[in-house]
């Protein structure tokens, strides 16, 4: 999980045992709309000087591209070559990459009423299923918040969510390669929070039935060599020993809908 095993943004692959059908954000057909706020007013000043840190790399993303294609079109032209692809596909990056910046920054503000609880939450989603669906991103935001009896806090240990960052400290580690995809994923888990935080009944419309755990057994170690302690082998993976109904007699193990098992298992009934 962010608790052992759980999933991290990078390198992961997926099974293909679920179905695609897509979860529905809670407040679909109901009273609850979304609240358009000024982040300004509603979050902190950290947590402002980190959102202003990922701009700030995706700016630069931006204005590099925009260089690569002023200096390729300018050797097209003293060259007399007619724009082919190279030039038209440097275009269309840097508009991708303006409209992936907009996108994210519109989720923020579209959701920023729920204050430094938004990016919190979204940091945890994006810590563990970054690279995930929608429906998995969904399932985890409301498992964490299971997890901390509705407190859309920051982890407050490496023993709660594994490898954490903020997206202050993630977006140090965005370059001209990687920003399009990091505010893609960002976005995405933005949005799974949000959904999470607008939900009036999140007993009722929880994929993970209370789950407060999870492992994504795809970014498992293989048990090929055995399993160290704490962890026992199962489908070709090493486990941690609460997923075991022998170990942990009270755990119950949930699929979410539309989330393959090998993408992401979750548990409620572990003690710790």
């Amino acid at each position: 999980m962010g608790f052992l095993g759980g999933g991290t943004p990078e390198n992961v692959t997926s099974g293909g045992d679920a179905n695609s059908k897509q979860v529905s954000s809670p407040d679909e057909g109901s009273a609850v709309k979304p609240c358009t706020c000024d982040p300004n007013v509603t979050m902190s000043p950290q947590m402002k000087a980190d959102i202003d840190a990922v701009n700030q790399k995706l700016d630069a993303a931006i204005a590099n591209n925009q260089r690569n294609y002023d200096a390729k079109v300018a050797n097209y032209a003293k060259k007399n070559w007619p724009h082919d692809a190279n030039i038209t596909d440097t275009k269309a990056h840097g508009d991708a990459l303006k409209q992936r910046k907009q996108e994210l920054n519109d989720k923020i503000n579209e959701c920023a009423c729920h204050g430094d609880g938004l990016m919190h939450l979204a940091n945890v989603v994006y810590n563990e299923a970054g690279s995930h669906s929608m429906n998995a991103k969904t399932a985890v935001a409301y498992a964490y918040m299971n997890r901390t009896k509705g407190n859309p806090r920051a982890p407050v240990s490496a023993s709660e969510i594994s490898h954490y960052k903020s997206i202050g400290t993630r977006a140090q580690g965005v370059n001209d390669s990687t920003a399009g995809l990091f505010a893609k994923n960002m976005t995405e888990s933005i949005e799974a929070a949000c959904r999470r935080l607008r939900d009036k009944d999140p007993t009722k419309n929880d994929p993970t039935n209370g789950s407060t755990h999870w492992v994504s057994p795809d970014a498992l170690p293989r048990s090929t060599n055995g399993c160290g302690k704490d962890f026992f082998a199962k489908d070709g993976r090493c486990f941690p020993t609460w997923t075991d109904a022998d170990y942990e007699p009270g755990v119950v193990e949930t699929l979410a809908e539309g989330v393959p098992s090998g993408e992401f298992i979750f548990y409620n009934g572990v003690r710790y």
